[in-house]
Formats: structure tokens, sequence, C-alpha cells
């Protein structure tokens, strides 16, 4: 029918528009935070875009359901605002008609937060931790930030340079501390750069500097000046047998067989989305109702509170399941029962207004 077809182009557009907002401003929160890890030495610069489309798509499934809830909204109250609601109302439409073609919409939507939650997202988590597993195999010199001082992964070593040349890798003004055999060496440098040799080892070559060796709390020391100070870089060896997996790397298979309080919870937390994606949008058909006499809306202001509830509602149920004190259905059903409870009363409201409002147009 027309009305579905001109709601479902609308709908589309205007949740679009949402959710590419919502990506911009998540981005850009990222980003400055992985930025100032990178900055801190936390992260290697290599790893910024990495980590950030990870992270991106872990918020994607609530961005996405936030987002077809802000466009269904702002739809439904332009129709309100425009008197388009009192003419489909006066074809003969109902408030209860509307439930058909938003479904329409978000029922695909739903599947696709499904197949994220269950499959994509927790792949990717895999994936991400495999990536920080090679970041931490990595040689020392590959966290030297320029104006930072870094520690090697095995705490053995300090490094700080001055300047880093992108196109050549040479860094200059370079300082290094290191401890062997209970002696302290520290190294200065005017330039420094990485080099591999035949058999695949990789070196650091410092030029024009000097060593100076002793033993803290000794007056002692040996100063050594050099033209080439070569020093091996080996990978570091992570020991992956003794990182526990994360319980949100795991399938929905095997979270289901496990009998762990926080499978459960991140269970939950898979199924949870979805179900909120459609009880969502069918809330937006009746808290989306414009008041054009008095010019404000107070179902815009409902819809905040309600959404704010809900959201919370299901993190604490989600905190319940994964404490051990609720059941995976029980959690569920106390997350969402409420959402629909308050989605029924807000549709009888509406439709037993709906023909005094009518009335009062007609006269």
């Amino acid at each position: 029918m027309l009305y579905r077809r001109a709601l479902l182009q609308e709908l589309s557009l205007s949740s679009g528009a949402s959710l590419v907002i919502l990506i911009a401003i998540a981005l850009v929160t990222l980003f400055v935070r992985l930025l100032g890890e990178a900055a801190r030495g936390e992260l290697a610069n290599e790893a910024v875009f990495a980590y950030l489309g990870f992270s991106l798509l872990h918020y994607l499934p609530v961005l996405l359901a936030v987002a077809i809830f802000i466009g269904a909204m702002l739809t439904l109250m332009r129709y309100w605002r425009d008197n388009e609601m009192a003419i489909w109302f006066s074809s003969g439409l109902s408030l209860g008609d509307w439930i058909r073609p938003m479904l329409i919409f978000a029922l695909p939507l739903a599947l696709i937060l499904m197949l994220l939650t269950n499959s994509i997202i927790p792949w990717a988590a895999n994936k991400k931790d495999a990536y920080k597993t090679e970041l931490l195999s990595r040689d020392d010199t590959s966290m030297v930030v320029p104006g930072i001082f870094a520690e090697s992964q095995g705490g053995e070593r300090v490094f700080f340079v001055e300047s880093l040349n992108p196109l050549t890798g040479t860094v200059r003004n370079v300082f290094m501390q290191s401890r062997d055999s209970g002696k302290l060496g520290v190294v200065v440098a005017a330039e420094g750069m990485q080099k591999k040799a035949e058999d695949g080892t990789r070196f650091l070559v410092l030029s024009k500097g000097r060593r100076y060796e002793g033993e803290p709390g000794q007056a002692e020391y040996r100063i050594i000046q050099f033209d080439r100070y070569w020093i091996r870089l080996d990978p570091v060896e992570v020991k992956t047998e003794a990182r526990k997996q994360d319980i949100r790397q795991l399938g929905t298979m095997a979270l289901l067989k496990s009998a762990d309080a926080d499978a459960r919870g991140e269970l939950a937390g898979r199924f949870n989305v979805p179900i909120s994606l459609l009880i969502l949008s069918l809330l937006a058909i009746p808290l989306s109702y414009v008041n054009n006499r008095a010019k404000r809306s107070y179902g815009l202001i409902a819809a905040l509170l309600v959404f704010f509830i809900y959201h919370n509602m299901i993190s604490v149920t989600q905190s319940w399941i994964a404490q051990g004190k609720l059941g995976l259905p029980a959690g569920i059903l106390a997350a969402h029962l409420p959402a629909i409870a308050a989605l029924l009363a807000f549709y009888a409201y509406r439709m037993r207004m709906k023909p005094l409002t009518l009335g009062l147009r007609r006269k």
C-alpha cells in the first residue's frame, strides 16, 4: 500500500542518516582515545586503525538499535507535525496498522544484528586478540614513539628517541638504558636504524655514541665510545597457553554448552540487542505523537525516559545473570517484559485518545 512504501522509504533515510551521525561520533571518540594510548606508548602507531575498526564493530549493534529508534521517532513525529497522520486516520487506518510496516522494516535489521552479535563480533574479537599477540611478540623498537620513554616487553630496556624519519626509519638522538647481569648500561647515540642480516636476524645499529656501564651505587663506570654499536633484537615470546580466553571470543554454541554464569551473561547480551531493536521500533509509534495545538511533544521526553530506563534494565539484568542471581530465560524476560508492558500501555492510551482527537478535528 501507499502508506507502507512511503513509511519504509522515509524510515530508511532517517535511520541511515542517524546511523551515519552516530558512527561519526563514535569514530571521533574512539580515535582520540586510541591516539592518546599511542602517544603514551601503550599502543603501536600502526595498530591505531586496526583497533579503531575492532572497537567500532563492537559498538555497532547498539549504535544500529539506537539509530533505528531515532529514525522511527523522527519520521513519525514529522507525520504528526505535518498532519499526515490525521489524514491517514481519516482514510480508515488505525494506530495498529502501522505495526506491520514497522516490523517489515525492523525485522531484517534485527536478524542482521543477531548475525553480528553471534557470529561476526566473536570472530572479530578473536582476530583482535591474535593481532594483539602479534604486537606483543614484535621486537622492542616497534613500541618506540618519538618524544616518549618506551619500556621493552621484558622490562629490561628503556628507549627514548627525539625524532623519527618514517621514510628511512632512521631515529636521531637515541637514549637507551639496559640491565645485564646486575650491571646498568646507558647508551646515547646521534642516530640509529634497523638492519636485517642475511639469516633474518634483526639488529638495531647505533652510530656515533657512547656507552656507560657500571653497577648502581658504585663510583666505577666504564665508558665506551663507538662509531657503530650493534644490538640484536629478538622477538618477544608470548605464552599464549597461559592466557585465559575472553568470554566474548567464544561462539554461541560454546556459550550454550557452558555452565558458567559469565557465559550465560554474555549469551543474554547477544540476544538482548536484537530484541530491544524490535521493541524500540514499535515503541516509536505511540511515543511519536505530537500535539500541534500545544506545539510541543511530551512523547519525545517519554521516549528518552523509556529508552534510558530500558537500556539500564538490560544492563542490570545482564549483570545479574553473569553473577548467577538470575537464570538466562528469567533474565531475558525481566529485561524485556516491562518494556513490552509499557508498549501495550502506550498503545492502549493512544488508541483510546484517537477517536476524541479525530472528532475534534471534524468539528
